[in-house]
C-alpha cells in the first residue's frame, strides 16, 4: 500500500500495542513498515493492515538499524512518523536476584532501542518534519515494586523525550512519549490472573494504539501523554523542582551548556 501521506516505521509492530498501531496508521493512508525479531509475525501483522514491507533487527543493536535506513530509503516516501513501540518487561521484584544477561536485555530493547532509533531515523523525520513517538509507560513516573529494572528503563526513556524534544521542536519535528497504566497485552504474564481476581482496571490496546498514532500524525505539541482506563489521554504537567534560595525563580536550562566531554569532530 502507498501514499503521497508519507511511510511510518513501527518497532515492536508484530504483536500487541504495535500491531493495532500498524493497522491504524495504515487506515490513516500511511505506507507502514513493520518491524520486529520476528520476521513471520511481522509479515502478517503488515498482511493484515495492507502495509508494504516487515522488516526484522534488534532494535539495541545500533548497526542493525541500517536495515530500518534501507526500509524507508526502499518505500521512497518521506518518512512522517516513526513509533518506537518495542519493549520488555523483567517481572522481578528482588534486585538481588536480577539475572545479569536479562537486565542487559531489558536496558538494550527499552531504552537502547529508543536512543539508537531517533539516531538513525532523525535525519529522515527532519527531512519530512515528521513526529516520532515512544511507547513509555506510567512505571516511568512511579515506583513499580514488582519490577524496579522495567521501571528504571521506563523513567529513563521520559528523561530522555523530555530533554531531548526542546532541540527536534526547533527544527520542526515532534517527540512524545505515551505512558499507559497496565495494558491488557501478554506482556502481563502470569500476573494476569491476580489482576483479574482484584478487579483491577486495564487499559486495551486499541486506546493506547490511538493514542500513539495521534501523536505520531496529529498535532498535539504534548510532550508526555498518559492514558488509563476509562478516560480520554491526558497530557502530563510534570511539577517544578524546588529551586535554590536565590530569591527569584530558577532560570530555565539553555538547549546547549559546555558541560561534559564532547567527542571532536
Amino acid at each position: 500500500m502507498t501514499s503521497s501521506a508519507g511511510c511510518a516505521l513501527v518497532t515492536g509492530g508484530a504483536g500487541g500495542i504495535g500491531r493495532e498501531v500498524v493497522r491504524q496508521l495504515a487506515e490513516r493512508g500511511l505506507h507502514v513498515i513493520v518491524a520486529d525479531l520476528d520476521i513471520d509475525a511481522a509479515g502478517r501483522a503488515a498482511d493484515e493492515a495492507g502495509a508494504a514491507s516487515a522488516v526484522a533487527f534488534d532494535v539495541g543493536d545500533p548497526g542493525a538499524w541500517e536495515v530500518a535506513v534501507e526500509a524507508v530509503g526502499a518505500a521512497g516516501l518521506p518518512l512522517t512518523a516513526l513509533v518506537l513501540n518495542a519493549g520488555v518487561a523483567l517481572g522481578e521484584a528482588e534486585l538481588l536476584d536480577v539475572d545479569p544477561v536479562a537486565y542487559r536485555r531489558t536496558w538494550s530493547v527499552n531504552v537502547d532501542g529508543v536512543v539508537h532509533g531517533l539516531q538513525a531515523l532523525v535525519p529522515r523525520l527532519l527531512a519530512a518534519r515528521g513526529r516520532a513517538v515512544v511507547t513509555a509507560s506510567l512505571a516511568g513516573m512511579t515506583a513499580v515494586p514488582f519490577d524496579p529494572v522495567y521501571a528504571m528503563t521506563k523513567h529513563a526513556v521520559i528523561g530522555l523525550v523530555r530533554s531531548y524534544a526542546p532541540t527536534l521542536a526547533a527544527k520542526g519535528v515532534g517527540l512524545h512519549a505515551v505512558c499507559p497504566g497496565l495494558v491488557d497485552t501478554p506482556m502481563l504474564g502470569a500476573a494476569r490472573p491476580e489482576l483479574d481476581r482484584l478487579g483491577f482496571p486495564l487499559v486495551t490496546v486499541p486506546d493506547v494504539a490511538r493514542a500513539l498514532v495521534s501523536c505520531a500524525v496529529g498535532d498535539d505539541p504534548s510532550e508526555v501523554v498518559v492514558v488509563q482506563p476509562g478516560r480520554e489521554p491526558v497530557p502530563y504537567r510534570f511539577a517544578g523542582v524546588p529551586g535554590g534560595r536565590t530569591g527569584g525563580p530558577m532560570p530555565a536550562l539553555p538547549s546547549r551548556l559546555p558541560i561534559g566531554t564532547r567527542r571532536s569532530v
